[in-house]
């Protein structure tokens, strides 16, 4: 085990190290190199930007462990809370489904567009004379004539593991994020169904009770008697299980709150640093689609604001969720119960009133609207610059 640890310690080290060096630091120092050039100084920052959200990833899960096992502690009791053979189980066990394949997806993502950020300067430099290396303006630093013999090779080897360390934390942490989020709608998704589970008890019992009125004295005495004993279930049984499923609606939202607060004070800080960091991406990444390349702009730009898409509507699902689950306690039958049962569920309809929600360092709200906001001000920057 400490000999695990401590391979894994020099990993991070060289690979981080690595990235540094082939990204903020080169980066950095370039940038103070061509800083009156509008052009060179915008590559420059485009690539210190893209660089430095992977790092800001991997010091984010790094000093986040301890608050992450607590997390996971709690998604498991969350779990173990719904009943396994229960229709709203079964509706979590969909949702979790669901974040599987969307992890499947961003890994593919993650990885095509990192290859393919290697492969084409192999590409163009077999198809060519010239010696071509990944959007990486300018030399890095120490490192001369990089696109000469040996030092090529050195430079491209150094890309590599740069990339391979920005590929394995962006994917990490943003297939973390997917699944703590997909916890936090599937509850609410078994909440929404346990209700619809109260609608359907709520709904026979008017059924029973409406066919005894209207049951006539021609009927046979047996049935009549079987009828008077259904009816009897219903005002013995149903009562206590719809009690007993609003109770459970009621303690499994405060479970819900507790575990959205852990995750909204892990990521509040994370989500304000990548909010103004992805502009920067974005700005700059249309400062140079003329003069850097399509493809690659584009990669770039592509790679950036993915987690920003990931963070606006995911937080838009949970809104969606939150809101999804009042309707699903204002048509739950509350109007048929009994009045202390109808007043559970009206306090968990005023709770469900005010929707859950992810923020950015406290001030904007996490959803499709802050998108659309984000890509307005970028484009007045652009527009402003030319």
């Amino acid at each position: 085990m400490l000999e695990f640890t401590i391979l894994s310690v020099f990993a991070a080290l060289l690979f981080g190290g690595v990235f540094i060096y082939v990204g903020s630091f080169s980066q950095l120092i370039y940038l103070s190199q061509v800083f009156p050039d509008k052009i060179k100084s915008f590559q420059a920052i485009n690539c210190w930007s893209s660089t430095v959200v992977p790092l800001s990833k991997f010091i984010f899960m790094f000093t986040s462990s301890s608050r992450l096992r607590k997390i996971m502690e709690l998604s498991r009791e969350g779990l173990t809370a719904v009943s396994e053979n229960s229709s709203a189980h079964k509706q979590m066990l969909a949702i979790l489904r669901k974040a599987h394949m969307v992890s499947w997806l961003v890994i593919l993502n993650q990885c095509f567009t990192h290859f393919v950020y290697l492969i084409l300067p192999v590409f163009f430099t077999i198809l060519s004379n010239d010696r071509y290396l990944p959007t990486m303006p300018g030399d890095i630093y120490g490192i001369f004539s990089k696109y000469e013999s040996p030092y090529y090779e050195i430079a491209f080897i150094l890309t590599i593991i740069a990339t391979l360390f920005s590929v394995i934390n962006q994917t990490g942490y943003i297939v973390l994020f997917v699944v703590l989020l997909a916890h936090e709608l599937g509850h609410f998704y078994a909440i929404c169904e346990i209700l619809n589970e109260i609608h359907g008890i709520v709904y026979n019992q008017d059924l029973i009770s409406d066919a005894i009125k209207n049951n006539g004295q021609n009927e046979e005495k047996e049935s009549s008697q079987m009828m008077a004993t259904e009816h009897s279930l219903t005002e013995i049984q149903k009562p206590k299980k719809i009690q007993e499923l609003l109770v459970f609606c009621v303690k499994h939202h405060q479970f819900i709150m507790r575990f959205h607060a852990k995750i909204g004070d892990l990521y509040k800080v994370i989500f304000g640093a990548h909010f103004l960091i992805m502009v920067i991406v974005l700005v700059t990444t249309l400062q140079t689609l003329n003069s850097w390349g399509l493809i690659n702009t584009a990669l770039t730009g592509l790679t950036a604001v993915m987690p920003l898409v990931v963070y606006c509507f995911g937080g838009e699902m949970l809104i969606s969720s939150s809101l999804a689950m009042a309707d699903a306690v204002y048509a739950c039958g509350w109007e048929g119960m009994r009045v202390k049962q109808a007043r559970i569920a009206l306090l968990i309809l005023c709770v469900a009133q005010h929707p859950l929600y992810y923020t950015a360092a406290g001030i904007f709200i996490m959803n499709r609207e802050t998108f659309g906001d984000v890509a307005q001000v970028v484009y007045k920057i652009y527009a402003v610059f030319n």
